[in-house]
């Protein structure tokens, strides 16, 4: 049996009001993959935080690493101490410079080839197209932008990025949530690099919320809980509903979608064109939950920004509690009674730098103002009383929301769109990159405002999610609805079997 190649012992971290991590213990062996799990807010990112350097840790915690050459201590947050023992990172934002080719983000971390002074774009060119390939990963130009590039191919330019000059001292990458953003079809490519990885010996930590990937990828895993390491087993000594227990303290209860009569339509599509979408028609009826499926470029990633005035259509129309609402024009869908979440919550929906009760009230600034002035007790009253009522999870109403989880950073959102007690709510990924337990909190969210009345579009790539909420399911491939799911017809095998059909395939139903 191998020694383990990185041994952690008593990491703790303690911020004013805040016991972060608390004397954890964690152990990964070389040549295998373990996950490290836990509900936001548990101490995962500030672990891989102190890891790549960013904090510091409280106290003087032990960490031994064993590779060929012999047994070392790493002095824990010294970014650059990491780095020269081999320890990457793949973060789950990227780090990708859009504009820049697959080649120039590689290059960025190490350094381009030269020849007399000038980069040798022909070598570079062929350097990284190898890396990728190595990875499994030569179907897109290296030279295109990486804003052109599917999911699955930026997580590959951000991976061959960390593992760039690393083939003699690899020892650990730490992939922080590296299927946030990649539909279910593209998650085995990054699983067969991982794969690859392990085979050459390289110790892989790898953290998720998504639990059949936990299953699906790891050797063992770790269990994190307010703090504290609650265990590490091998992976075939848990279930899934036991490594849900072990995350959340108790036994998760989930309420099932009960069947529902139709209401008056309040959100409808006539022939809407934009971006991937070609020629969509349905409507949404109120006390309903419509979900939208479909892999990436089908046209499920652009329907809820056409339909909120995120992204501008070049045909057709929406209508909204009856209103013709204009295209290209968010605060017309918000006039009009709708509310959003944007998938895209660090870039598109946080003020990061501002508060929670700013992110909150921004929505709607007036209802908190007496003639030109702002009544800023009216904003914490109100603020606080969503926090309540969300069960939001804050030091301060004050705090910035950065410094909140994913899960409470979503609730803030929440209640942002919520106050305007909108008849409408559109929503896009909206538990992306959340715990399980605050993933449930979100969803019982969702059920109220559709028991409430509300009509509710859930454009999701976690097909669980969307069996959990919907009373429909709409199946978008090539830009238009090629299937509608009802009733017991809604199970997971059926929406990915549907997003994957053959466009020669029988388009009634699910075969």
């Amino acid at each position: 049996m191998e020694p383990p190649l990185l041994r952690i012992e008593h990491l703790s971290k303690i911020f004013p009001g805040q016991v972060a991590l608390d004397d954890v213990d964690l152990t990964i062996g070389a040549g295998t993959t373990h996950a490290l799990v836990g509900q936001n807010g548990s101490g995962k990112s500030t672990l891989i935080k102190i890891l790549a350097g960013y904090h510091q840790p409280t106290g003087e915690p032990l960490a031994v690493f064993t590779t060929p050459d012999g047994r070392s201590e790493l002095r824990m947050g010294d970014g650059k101490a990491a780095h020269a023992a081999g320890v990457r990172f793949v973060h789950q934002d990227l780090g990708l410079v859009d504009m820049l080719s697959s080649v120039e983000n590689i290059a960025l971390g190490s350094g381009f080839l030269t020849s007399r002074g000038r980069i040798s774009w022909k070598a570079e060119t062929a350097r990284a197209a190898k890396e990728l390939a190595d990875l499994g990963f030569d179907d897109f130009s290296v030279s295109a932008p990486v804003a052109t590039l599917a999911p699955s191919q930026r997580t590959a330019v951000a991976l061959a990025r960390a593992l760039r000059g690393w083939e003699n001292g690899a020892t650990l990458l730490v992939l922080d949530e590296p299927t946030a953003s990649l539909p279910d079809s593209d998650v085995q490519r990054l699983f067969e690099a991982v794969r690859r990885l392990k085979a050459r010996g390289v110790a892989i930590l790898y953290v998720s919320h998504h639990l059949d990937e936990v299953f699906a990828i790891a050797d063992e895993v770790t269990v994190l809980r307010d703090g504290k390491r609650v265990t590490s087993v091998p992976i075939g000594e848990v279930n899934k509903a036991r490594l849900i227990e072990l995350m959340i303290g108790h036994k998760l209860v989930t309420k099932q979608v009960s069947e529902m009569s139709a209401g008056t339509p309040l959100l409808r599509t006539f022939r809407l064109e934009g971006g991937n979408v070609r020629g969509v028609s349905f409507d949404v009826a109120a006390g309903e939950v419509v979900g939208v499926a479909g892999i990436t470029g089908s046209g499920r990633e652009h329907i809820v920004p056409l339909i909120t005035g995120q992204f501008p259509s070049d045909d057709g129309f929406v209508e909204l509690n009856g209103v013709d609402v204009p295209p290209y024009s968010p605060r017309a869908v918000m006039d009009a009674g709708a509310a959003f979440v944007t998938a895209d919550r660090a870039r598109l929906g946080n003020l990061t730098m501002m508060s929670v009760l700013a992110n909150t009230t921004v929505s709607d600034v007036k209802r908190n103002a007496k003639g030109v002035r702002l009544m800023h007790r009216r904003e914490r009253v109100e603020t606080s009383s969503w926090i309540d009522a969300l069960g939001t999870k804050t030091s301060s109403m004050a705090a910035a929301i950065s410094t909140l989880s994913g899960g409470n950073q979503q609730k803030v959102l929440f209640a942002r769109g919520l106050r305007l007690t909108p008849s409408i709510i559109v929503l896009d990924e909206p538990t992306r990159g959340i715990d399980v337990g605050a993933k449930e909190e979100i969803h019982s969210i969702i059920d109220k405002s559709a028991t409430g009345g509300a009509a509710v579009l859930v454009a999701s790539t976690d097909t669980d999610e969307l069996v959990r909420l919907s009373h429909r399911v709409l199946i978008f491939r090539k830009g238009q609805i090629v299937a509608e799911l009802t009733g017991n017809e809604i199970t997971s095998a059926n929406i990915e079997n549907a997003q994957l059909q053959s466009d020669d395939h029988h388009e009634d139903g699910v075969q």
